[in-house]
């Protein structure tokens, strides 16, 4: 029997993508197929987001798997209902249509509360240069000509592929030529005057999302912003799941870098599109994300980091050219990666620090980055301590039977007054599901309502919003309402997956508080980072302990800190030197081998806020 014997066909709709490959999960196929499908446990078949249709069938398909049989009826599994990372097409072909709730959209990101102008001397100038012409009484090398008119001396380095190019550039602009410096380096030689065209990108690349913003390192101005999904989603939504991806084999570990590096040519398309501004006169991209994302973009197996004593490849800043990356700036441009802290604390929290400038001051301020996985920072000019919270998934979504990232549709507020139920929705569309501001509002009026307990359970079953069918829920928005054709509610299970969240995050803080010395209501000050924090409802994060009770005049939205960071690193070699004696005083807090962790974690879990 030949290979071709065991090739299936798939279509996919809404998208109208088809696929022939080998039989696979139809979520393997799918993301060969490049198209929209959520895959939040890397297809480990315990968070039910992948659910599909199959409404055309001319061929064989596997039987449904006790992991199936957990997240769906048997109705729906007769009506073609499949969890798509357990299904396999065996023969044949077949048309599935992915629902709205089962599909990846692009999230709310928000704006940049901090201010990120600094002095403006980045690592990549230009110079507009006419070097004297060569004659037979002046027979100096070009390389040499270069060098002169630059003022360099002999200290200029240069790439094999700009000087293959150099003499025909110089005798077709007549001599009339501009020079990109990268430091010390030569990046490229253009003809004619092109110095007023000197672009950098700063980059965020997080697990679950990625923003690009296009920088003019002559004015220090951002004109043009991109985001979109990770795609490396589709093969977990933690960091765990893909490093355990990775680590299969090298293969694995270049889909997942090419994943991220292809999202981020798309985003750097888009943003020089939008400014009219061409990828070639971009010469530098610097970017941030945590430990995992930096060495899958750069293609460093990620295995270490995932087990103890969780050593990072580099935690030092390092520069590639963009061509040994494969990302779609100027070839000879680079690809700066700012300073890890170390194990799963990464560039971005070292972005946080350098935006914020808790490293200046003397008061006492926490910062919070709520992500698929949290960062958390405490510290002043003395000393910052860092750590980092597993937390994410369940704040984003993941974890909760109607949870759904930040996008189009979902709930992002709830408030119940008098007993009644309001929401509203992101872009005012019904609703979807329930992104985690919508989550920490619900959770916190359910409790203040006093319709849950501390510990997250029913206190009355017969209130009329509680439905018991295979388990109690509260229905947030009837089948009726909603845009997905079904009920979007919560269980007792989904308000504990989200306690558990939370008591990591607030374990977190407790604890690198307890090692200031300090009582948490004794900070200074509290910086909300991510798009995340923006939306969060301070009453409620204070209600249900996500954040410690002190004067609301205090908390900070901080906005995309991340990629401001980054924007300063690029536009100012001098804040990037000074991150290695910034370094110097943050002392990184391993969560998991800290004595307190598992009481303080257990007694962070049940609500403590008082009702209002």
């Amino acid at each position: 029997m030949s290979e071709k014997d065991h090739d299936v066909r798939v279509t996919f709709e809404p998208d109208g993508k088809t696929i022939e490959d080998s039989s696979g999960t139809l979520l393997e196929l799918a993301q060969a197929a490049n198209t929209s499908l959520r895959g939040d446990c890397g297809g480990a078949g315990v968070c039910g987001k992948c659910r599909v249709q199959i409404v055309k069938l001319y061929g064989k398909v596997s039987e449904p798997t006790e992991k199936e049989r957990d997240h769906l009826k048997d109705e729906e599994i007769a009506a073609g209902y499949r969890l798509a990372c357990q299904t396999k097409i065996l023969t044949g072909k077949c048309t599935v249509h992915i629902p709205p709730a089962s599909r990846t959209a692009k999230r709310e990101i928000s704006g940049l509360g901090l201010d990120e102008d600094v002095p403006l001397g980045p690592a990549a100038r230009k110079i507009h240069l006419k070097p004297e012409r060569a004659t037979f009484g002046d027979p100096r090398p070009d390389i040499q000509r270069l060098k002169d008119s630059l003022q360099t001396g002999d200290e200029l380095n240069f790439p094999l592929s700009v000087l293959s190019e150099l003499p025909a550039v110089l005798r077709s602009s007549g001599w009339n030529i501009t020079a990109t410096l990268w430091k010390d380096k030569l990046v490229s030689v253009e003809p004619e005057d092109t110095s007023k065209e000197c672009f950098g990108i700063g980059v965020d690349i997080g697990s679950s999302k990625i923003i690009c913003h296009l920088v003019d390192l002559l004015t220090g101005e951002t004109i043009a912003k991109a985001n979109g999904e990770n795609p490396q989603i589709m093969y977990g939504e933690d960091v765990v799941s893909r490093i355990t991806y990775a680590s299969k084999s090298p293969e694995k570990l270049k889909k997942l870098q090419s994943l991220a590096t292809g999202t981020i040519n798309s985003l750097i398309d888009e943003a020089c599109k939008e400014s009219g501004k061409s990828p070639e006169n971009i010469y530098e991209m610097v970017f941030v994300g945590n430990s995992v994302m930096h060495h899958l973009v750069l293609g460093i197996i990620p295995k270490y980091i995932g087990v103890a004593p969780f050593v990072p490849a580099v935690t030092g800043m390092v520069s590639f050219p963009a061509k040994d990356i494969g990302i779609n700036i100027n070839p000879d441009g680079m690809v700066t990666a700012i300073p890890l802290i170390g194990g799963f604390i990464g560039a971005d929290a070292v972005a946080n620090i350098l935006i914020s400038g808790i490293y200046e001051t003397e008061d006492l301020c926490l910062l919070i980055d709520i992500g698929t996985n949290s960062e958390i920072l405490l510290g002043n000019s003395k000393e910052i301590m860092a750590c980092s919270a597993p937390s994410g998934p369940s704040f984003e979504g993941a974890h909760i039977s109607s949870g759904m990232k930040a996008v189009s549709g979902a709930i992002e507020s709830v408030k119940i007054i008098d007993g009644k139920l309001l929401y509203s929705t992101i872009d005012d569309e019904k609703p979807r599901g329930i992104c985690g501001s919508g989550i920490i509002d619900l959770v916190a009026e359910l409790y203040t309502a006093g319709i849950i307990t501390r510990t997250g359970k029913f206190t009355d079953l017969s209130h009329p919003r509680i439905v018991v069918r295979d388990v109690p829920r509260f229905i947030v928005a009837g089948k009726e309402e909603s845009g997905i054709d079904n009920d979007i509610s919560v269980s007792e299970k989904d308000i504990n997956e989200f306690l558990l969240a939370k008591g990591s995050l607030k374990a977190g803080w407790k604890i690198l508080a307890d090692k200031w010395g300090v009582a948490p209501s004794e900070i200074d000050r509290i910086y909300l980072a991510g798009s995340f924090g923006t939306h969060v409802n301070i009453d409620n994060a204070i209600v249900i302990d996500i954040l410690p009770d002190i004067d609301r005049e205090k908390i900070v939205f901080a906005g995309e800190t991340a990629v401001g960071g980054a924007k300063i690193a690029l536009k100012s070699l001098e804040k990037r030197n000074e991150l290695k004696e910034i370094l110097k005083r943050v002392r990184y807090v391993e969560l998991s081998v800290e004595d307190s962790f598992q009481k303080d974690y257990l007694a962070s879990i049940p609500i403590s806020g008082l009702k209002s």
